[in-house]
């Protein structure tokens, strides 16, 4: 699989990958005049199959936000939110991969209630 490029540029803006794990990413993004970092971005991670590959990929600029991506001006603001959305998407795939049905045991429980019997 095709990762994440650590840096790039989008919208003149330079892009440099601080921090990823397999959910979420952090960009820091410096500015348009200037070397610094002066915004923090903090994307989720989506996989992308392509024609020949499986590359991963963000928020395009029409998704950016809807997503829960979100954009930062101080880091540490930025920093506890990748833990937050971190945390939160770890929750979502645990509860879609849902709760394994247990076979043994149904019908220990059952109470047979003679008046709702159908005939």
């Amino acid at each position: 699989m095709k990762k994440l490029k650590t840096q790039f540029s989008k919208n003149g803006l330079d892009y440099t990958l601080l921090k990823r794990n397999d959910k979420v990413a952090l960009y820091g993004i410096g500015g348009e005049f200037t070397d610094e970092i002066i915004y923090w971005e903090v994307d989720i991670i989506y996989i992308r199959k392509d024609q020949y590959v499986e590359r991963e990929h963000i928020a395009t600029n029409d998704t950016f936000g809807r997503d829960r991506s979100r954009c930062f001006n101080i880091k540490e603001k930025a920093l506890k939110y990748y833990d937050e959305l971190t945390t939160e998407l770890e929750k979502e795939r645990n509860l879609s991969q849902g709760v394994p049905k247990s076979i043994t045991g149904v019908q220990e429980n059952v109470e047979v209630i003679e008046e709702y019997q159908t005939v």
